[in-house]
């Protein structure tokens, strides 16, 4: 499936100074709300948790803020590397902890496929729910405050996965799509192997297999802005530029999130 037929219009840009401050300081206030001075971070060596502990160390200082790596055999090599790169860099404490057992144990319990693409991404869900509830729960047993990554795309698209929780957790990105994660992290200087990185699409199918995925999340975030800030109809939003069966697809994953809030 192509992603456009034609030069599509850009997303809006952002003052990223001034984005950055109001993060920090909407980190301070849901730190300050929980009454609890320390946070701890599920760091997954991705874009999003990079950036949420960036600013969250800038909001409250390197020695308030902790980092908790769960790991599965799946992962990729370099990218749990990685996540120990950006711990050195921002010089917050990290654990790390083996989830393979676990997630392999409710995969058989919950008779996920052995193989194929169906396997996988059921496989990726199990350990997103599983890596959010221990991080919830470790949070909790050592009294810090937890905060979560989700971005605004991955809002609309409905991929805020829920575990059991009385009071929810506080998203200070959720009003900042992906593509603008990315102008973040550039501007933070994280680590360049981080910054590089193309995104992964683990917790949903790719919806324009074969391109770059960095491509696919600039232009999933135009047709959303669109939608969703300018109400433009599905036909408008088409003669943008945008391939017809791509437009369709993600607003059919932007409608099934919105019917099942």
């Amino acid at each position: 499936m192509v992603v456009r037929t034609k030069e599509t219009p850009e997303l809006p840009e952002i003052n990223i100074p001034r984005v950055v401050q109001s993060v920090a300081s909407k980190i301070r206030a849901a730190v300050s709300a929980s009454r609890k001075g320390k946070v701890l971070l599920g760091i997954s060596g991705g874009i999003d948790t990079s950036v949420l502990a960036d600013l969250c160390c800038r909001a409250l200082g390197s020695e308030n803020v902790y980092g908790l790596q769960l790991v599965h055999s799946y992962d990729e090599e370099l990218q749990v590397k990685d996540g120990a790169i950006l711990a050195r860099q921002l010089r917050i404490r990290m654990r790390m902890i083996d989830i393979t057992t676990p997630v392999e144990t409710l995969a058989e319990m919950l008779r996920v496929p052995f193989h194929g693409e169906e396997a996988a991404l059921r496989r990726y869900q199990i350990m997103d729910r599983l890596r959010t509830m221990l991080v919830l729960d470790i949070a909790g047993q050592e009294g810090m405050a937890h905060l979560s990554a989700l971005n605004l795309t991955e809002r609309l698209l409905g991929l805020g996965l829920l575990c059991g929780t009385f009071s929810p957790v506080p998203q200070p990105l959720a009003e900042l799509y992906k593509t603008h994660i990315f102008e973040i992290a550039d501007y933070l200087d994280l680590p360049e192997q981080i910054r590089i990185r193309q995104p992964s699409f683990e917790l949903w199918r790719n919806p324009a297999e074969g391109s770059e995925p960095r491509e696919v999340i600039r232009e999933v975030d135009k047709i959303l802005y669109l939608r969703k800030e300018k109400k433009l109809t599905p036909s408008k939003i088409k003669r943008a530029g945008f391939a017809p069966r791509f437009v369709s697809a993600v607003l059919k994953r932007l409608d099934e999130a919105k019917a099942a809030q």
